[in-house]
């Protein structure tokens, strides 16, 4: 790696007896050329002549300059192209093997949809608000944002976002969710308005913002620890990832909630054929839990009421009681936005957003 003298300056951000950190973010002259930039961050040790760079950028938007539209595995050579071309016009010269190979410490897998049949964005997110999530998801640290256009969860390791990314991309950067919006990104809502229907796309983010907890991730569905950016940039392991969150934190565990509308005494009908040795106590009880669940905002408000008159203990076998009345009652009959969900997430299919044509 070499460092060009002439380009904008790195600014040291802090210093330590060890080591000084430098950052190096795009210019006013660099956005103002219409392409997106990386951001970077430099250090450099005090009794070592090598320096290290930590690069931040959107992968997407290096070829787009959006991230609505979405790549193909075909597109890596574009992109390590692009990323190349960017670092020589900050001053910082790399060879596309040292890109390629470059070790990834955090990575964001993401997933577009576009919705059908008339559904909104914002109705699906809604839905999704009343789930329960696992303990290192809690709700406590839970926003239910911008009027209901966005769910965002976290904990200091991953996050899991789920937003409508249309409205985001009206909004000013201190109330976006994608705080990094091209000048051409901010201008496509304008674009997708003149459009005789706007389209409806929710969107899901899996951050995997520590190493470690990457790491864990991807061993846990196959893959090997420590990968490399050429390793990351890949179709099927985005897939996996995101379709592990949506059916673990979401789906599996809420499926009750997602099931179609039927009246009561349906559902303890359905509950009785599901299981022949369910007992009516028990079958009321399931019953009773199912449409508590489904009420106003669902089990996060029903364990708020719960939890204070007992244990932790005593929630978590009351969400796993839910757990079977939701596998019980919703045997193919799954709303249609859900499936709707489950199979462009198993198809995977790039967005890519139809060009206008003018006479």
């Amino acid at each position: 790696m070499t460092y060009l003298y002439g380009t904008s300056s790195w600014e040291l951000y802090s210093k330590t007896e060890q080591y000084s950190k430098f950052v190096r973010n795009p210019s006013k002259a660099e956005k103002e050329t219409g392409n997106y930039f990386p951001r970077l961050t430099g250090y450099k040790r005090r009794f070592s002549q090598d320096a290290n760079v930590r690069m931040e950028f959107s992968v997407p938007k290096l070829i787009y300059l959006n991230n609505l539209e979405e790549l193909e595995d075909k597109d890596f050579p574009k992109v390590i192209e692009a990323l190349q071309d960017r670092l020589k016009t900050m001053g910082v010269i790399i060879t596309k093997s040292v890109l390629e190979n470059a070790s990834v410490s955090s990575v964001h897998f993401s997933k577009n949809i576009l919705l059908q049949d008339g559904y909104t964005a914002s109705h699906l997110i809604s839905e999704m608000n009343k789930v329960d999530l696992r303990k290192n998801f809690d709700f406590a640290k839970t926003r239910f944002m911008n009027d209901g256009q966005s769910l965002y969860a976290h904990t200091s390791c991953h996050e899991l976002v789920i937003y409508d990314k249309i409205a985001d991309l009206r909004k000013d950067k201190k109330r976006a969710i994608d705080k990094d919006q091209t000048l051409y990104q901010r201008s496509l809502f304008s674009e997708l308005n003149k459009e005789n229907e706007l389209q409806e796309i929710i969107r899901f983010e899996i951050r995997l913002n520590q190493k470690q907890k990457m790491n864990k991730v991807l061993e846990d569905l196959g893959y090997e620890k420590n990968p490399v950016f050429r390793q990351v940039f890949n179709t099927g392991m985005s897939k996996k990832v995101v379709n592990d969150y949506w059916k673990k934190l979401i789906k599996e565990r809420n499926l009750g909630l997602f099931s179609i509308s039927i009246s009561i005494k349906d559902i303890l009908r359905t509950l009785f054929l599901a299981d022949k040795k369910l007992k009516p106590k028990q079958a009321i009880y399931l019953l009773g839990l199912f449409m508590l669940a489904k009420d106003e905002n669902g089990m996060r408000q029903l364990r708020t009421i719960i939890a204070k008159r007992s244990h932790d203990r005593t929630w978590y076998r009351t969400a796993k009681d839910m757990q079977q009345a939701s596998e019980l009652i919703t045997k193919n009959k799954l709303r249609d936005w859900v499936t709707q969900l489950d199979k462009q997430l198993d198809e995977y299919k790039p967005y890519k957003r139809k060009k206008m044509s003018t006479d």
